[in-house]
């Protein structure tokens, strides 16, 4: 990992997103600096709190020392550059129903944020809207022209947050060392003199209580820290008894992938595709009818989804088969989440989403800015084709697998 000064470019947009994403969980404002997606299934997921009657809010602390400076690494290709960015926070997450306090969880974390640039676009520029010619600017367009109102299909602005995950951070500056040394120390000190006393004070040796407790100081000390160790070691080994078998199912997946797709579209980006991929399952996991969803064309059985509050992206993703087929490119991936579910009570729990995905291979990418009309095919209404599956006008049907992916398949493990 490459290490780079706190003024760069990509500290601020870090930054930004990390106080952005917490504004979020207060007021419902979406990230200005995340993308069209992230933005999308951040706004249905506070339909899904406000559904539930629950309020969510992270709290994010930055942890001091060399512990809060930004660590990144760098994926450049013909097209894009993805900076892979993390700092560790002491991050909460707390939920609330009618004004009760009903979970709540308080880990180190590390934050990472993948952070992607394109050099051709530059995020403020004006565009004439293709229907009616009126200027405005492309953040504007995004929701439609103010003017006529013509809905567009098109590609972010960078540079731009595309995906975001935590992962549990096992590392400690000096103050945090000192308190967990000092709490493990009294705890010892405090249970070898009980130790000890109990049997004095059964025996009526009340002086011998004071003279327990010099001696408990040094040996509570010691068993204290000793404790503290194999306590931090065994939660080592658990964690990576849980995180190994993920790593070597998903071993490979970025080169398999790069394989597959590099000679159908130069500007494939592996690390931007997992922030596409999270983005869909998010988007599904918070709608109210995935089956009223442009990105998913599948008609099997979906999983019931309705009780999760939260969708944290694990950090992993598996590639269980890849096949073309009359044109289009078939992903079979597992997804793995850490989610949180409203049943009553709000608990956490791990879970693997098994997901079909498939795409068109035969468009050229767009490798700047693009934009284009959406109109039916069927009576030429132009309508928000990146969030509807059917035309408001007509009820036509918008086939999303032609442009970008589209889920065809997922279940729950």
């Amino acid at each position: 990992m490459n290490t780079k000064p706190y003024n760069t470019e990509d500290e601020k947009i870090f930054r930004q997103f990390t106080d952005e994403l917490e504004e979020w969980s207060r007021s419902g404002e979406a990230p200005s600096t995340g993308n069209q997606d992230i933005r999308y299934y951040l706004d249905l997921q506070k339909g899904r709190l406000r559904e539930r009657n629950l309020k969510m809010e992270y709290r994010m602390k930055l942890r001091g020392e060399h512990l809060d400076r930004i660590f990144q690494k760098t994926y450049k290709d013909q097209i894009y550059t993805n900076e892979f960015v993390f700092s560790s926070y002491l991050q909460k997450t707390a939920f609330w129903r009618d004004e009760k306090k009903v979970y709540e969880k308080e880990k180190p974390q590390n934050f990472y944020q993948t952070i992607t640039k394109m050099e051709q676009q530059k995020i403020d520029e004006t565009y004439c809207c293709p229907s009616c010619g009126a200027v405005s600017s492309i953040k504007v367009l995004l929701d439609g022209c103010p003017y006529c109102h013509t809905r567009f299909l098109m590609s972010d602005l960078f540079p731009v947050v595309t995906g975001y995950f935590f992962q549990y951070d096992f590392s400690m500056n000096q103050k945090e060392s000192k308190n967990r040394i000092k709490k493990w120390a009294i705890g010892g000190i405090i249970l070898v003199w009980l130790c000890w006393t109990i049997p004095a004070l059964i025996q009526g040796k009340i002086f011998s209580i004071f003279l327990n407790l010099l001696g408990s100081i040094p040996l509570g000390i010691f068993l204290g820290y000793l404790a503290m160790c194999m306590w931090m070691f065994m939660s080592l080994l658990g964690f990576a008894a849980v995180n190994i078998p993920r790593l070597f199912r998903t071993a490979g997946t970025k080169l398999r992938l790069n394989r597959l797709m590099k000679p159908y579209d130069k500007s494939f980006s592996y690390e931007y595709f997992i922030g596409r991929i999270v983005s869909l399952l998010k988007i599904m996991i918070f709608a109210e009818d995935v089956k009223e969803l442009t990105v998913y064309k599948g008609e099997g059985e979906i999983p019931d989804l309705s009780e999760i509050v939260e969708a944290a992206y694990g950090g992993y993703i598996g590639l269980n088969k890849k096949w073309i087929e009359n044109g289009y490119c078939y992903l079979d991936l597992d997804v793995y989440m850490a989610d949180i579910y409203d049943k009553g009570k709000v608990y956490q729990k791990t879970d693997i989403f098994r997901m079909v995905i498939c795409r068109k291979l035969e468009k050229e990418s767009d490798f700047g800015f693009s934009i284009r009309k959406v109109q039916c095919a069927g009576c030429g209404g132009s309508f928000d084709a990146t969030r509807e599956r059917y035309c408001p006008f007509c009820g036509g049907e918008y086939h999303l697998e032609e442009d970008d992916w589209a889920v065809i398949k997922i279940r729950k493990r």
